[in-house]
């Protein structure tokens, strides 16, 4: 796994057109900078995994805040529907009621006149 590390390291130095050069302990380093040891290469390494896993998992929870917005969206609306359609069924209901009522008294009233 290190030696993974270091020979990414090395590449992506290659890429900054820089050139790599191995070191010993002590020796001198032909550019200017800071080098870094084996367990720091693996505390970046950490570090940058973390910060992939935190990025998926705020990219995770994004998507299901849009998922449960849009669902909980349509559950509103299907109840808001249920609701209308409920008012709707009831007031027929009720209309039909009256009727049948009117007519239940008009055809007793006809029936006694007889």
């Amino acid at each position: 796994m290190l030696k993974n590390i270091l020979i990414l390291l090395l590449i992506s130095n290659s890429v900054f057109a820089q050139n790599a050069v191995p070191l010993n302990q002590d020796d001198p380093a032909p550019f200017t900078g800071v080098l870094v040891t084996s367990g720091k290469l693996v505390e970046l390494d950490k570090a940058a995994r973390k910060s992939i896993v935190l990025k998926d998992l705020s990219l995770t929870q994004e998507e299901l805040i849009k998922y449960h917005k849009a669902s909980a969206k349509d559950y509103r609306e299907r109840l808001s529907d249920a609701k209308f359609d409920s008012f709707i069924s009831n007031t027929g209901y009720l209309i039909l009621g009256v009727l049948l009522a009117s007519f239940a008294f008009k055809v007793s009233g006809k029936v006694g006149d007889i």
